[in-house]
């Protein structure tokens, strides 16, 4: 099966490992002029040996090619309206303009919305009722999602000959996570950047640790004793009272690990292995969630937020944790890859590592890609499907050759780690990036399940459990149609 073979390629996750971190990051001096095309690009090689396929008669003759743009947080990965010399803009506009130059065509972008969600409707409007401007729709997982079964996107396989699913510039894990039965209604290229950026990690301070003579986890994760009980041990030693009023309060005191709990749950919920949706062996989608290793999962969230375990789950407040962590009273912060660099003038040094195991049964460790990344669908009002594949394909080998290598060599090994065992962690994190569906035991139903600091899990599948089955008999139908 097509999900099958994508797996057994490079590596079974975000990208296609270590081959990221390559010497194909496009140098200053070796850039081409914005406004020349290269003619070579028919049929190439990446760097570590995938083919490079794109039709040489198929161009836009000079027409516009429009991209719809769901959530403003995406808008700079894609609209560069001219070179700057920050390095990663440069690439971008470098991309766009060669892709625009070898197609004959011109990129327009439409800016997203603040919300993702309110852009949902106007694309299902603007779908149903034919409008043809937009080629690509890029969209959120939670918003994109329900309009792929209403048939307002394209299945990929059958409609989009130039875009190859199994050269690695394309992310596997959406191929493998969101979609089914060798079908692919949403997917993600090298040029989806939010999408890399976004998988989860959790950073240390190692001022913090050293002060508690503990062991930075890096051996721990390498040799596979990075567990939750390991971590909640170490959290729990990193509370202190710091004015000495004898309780442990967020706003004056060290707390041992916080991050916003609408992100920081989930992450560690899929981190220990938790999936509510797998495949079944004809790749269709089962539920997984009335099974012992879930309600284990769940014990164990419990457990680390558990009063006086010294976890808090951060409120409702974004961006609380990051202060507490750079005013050094935060030993563990949940992040993600793309949150790094912004640690790069903490004055305490710092690492980072992935989400902690279950157990030291679990055969590796798992990153949750946070919902709210950029992912492609192509609308069935589409009449251009041949030229946006090979559009597609192109933009994504680019970036995968250029965009890539350079946020993680440049932003991230070079400009943030401070040691090499941070840069093997990167390696490991996007390595095990997951989507977690979140029709069936959601963000907020794993949330609200911790939060009452009683694992009801039984009691939420008993009263949703058969409405889950039906929504899933009905997705298994649209797979199987």
């Amino acid at each position: 099966m097509k999900a099958k073979r994508i797996l057994s390629l490079l590596l079974a996750a975000l990208m296609a490992g270590t081959a990221l971190v390559s010497t194909s990051c496009m140098k200053k001096d070796d850039k081409k002029d914005a406004g020349t095309t290269n003619t070579d690009a028919a049929n190439v090689e990446s760097t570590d040996g995938y083919k490079l396929v794109l039709p040489e008669d198929v161009k836009g003759d000079g027409e516009t090619f429009d991209i719809f743009l769901a959530y403003n947080v995406f808008d700079s990965d894609y609209i560069v309206e001219e070179e700057t010399g920050d390095t990663i803009k440069d690439i971008i506009y470098q991309r766009n303009k060669e892709v625009e130059n070898y197609f004959d065509i011109k990129f327009t972008f439409r800016g997203g919305d603040s919300n993702n969600s309110t852009a949902t409707p106007t694309i299902r409007s603007l779908i149903q009722s034919g409008d043809d401007t937009y080629e690509v729709f890029m969209n959120v997982q939670h918003a994109g999602m329900p309009l792929v079964y209403e048939d307002l996107f394209v299945e990929w396989t059958e409609n989009m000959p130039y875009a190859n699913l199994e050269n690695p510039w394309w992310y596997q894990n959406v191929q493998r996570d969101l979609n089914f039965n060798d079908k692919v209604y949403v997917n993600a290229g090298a040029y989806n950047f939010h999408c890399l950026k976004a998988a989860g990690a959790i950073a240390f301070n190692k001022t913090i640790m050293d002060e508690l003579d503990m062991e930075y986890p890096y051996e721990m994760v390498k040799n596979g004793t990075w567990t939750i009980d390991k971590f909640i041990e170490m959290v729990k030693m990193g509370q202190k009272d710091l004015n000495g009023d004898g309780l442990i309060k967020p706003e004056d005191d060290r707390i041992g690990f916080s991050g916003w709990k609408w992100e920081m749950i989930p992450a560690m919920f899929v981190g220990m292995g938790g999936q509510p949706v797998t495949k079944d062996d004809n790749d269709l989608p089962v539920l997984n969630i009335n099974n012992e290793r879930t309600f284990n999962v769940i014990d164990k969230l419990i457990e680390l937020y558990d009063s006086g375990n010294g976890a808090w789950d951060g409120g409702n407040t974004y961006g609380v944790a990051g202060t507490m962590f750079k005013e050094s009273r935060l030993l563990f912060q949940d992040t993600t890859l793309s949150g790094l660099p912004g640690l790069r003038n903490l004055e305490d040094d710092f690492g980072a590592v992935p989400y902690p195991k279950l157990d030291e049964d679990q055969e590796e460790y798992y990153s949750r890609i946070v919902n709210f990344s950029s992912l492609t669908y192509i609308p069935v009002t589409n009449a251009k499907l041949d030229l946006t594949s090979a559009v597609l394909e192109y933009m994504a080998y680019l970036s995968y050759e250029n965009l890539i290598p350079e946020f993680y060599n440049v932003i991230l090994t070079v400009k943030t780690s401070r040691d090499v065992e941070t840069e093997e962690m990167i390696d490991i994190i996007r390595n095990g990036a997951r989507f977690m569906d979140e029709n069936y035991l959601g963000s907020g139903t794993i949330i609200s399940i911790v939060s009452s600091g009683s694992n009801t899990l039984s009691s939420n599948y008993a009263a949703q459990g058969d409405a889950w089955e039906i929504k899933l008999m009905d997705i298994i139908d649209f797979w199987e149609d």
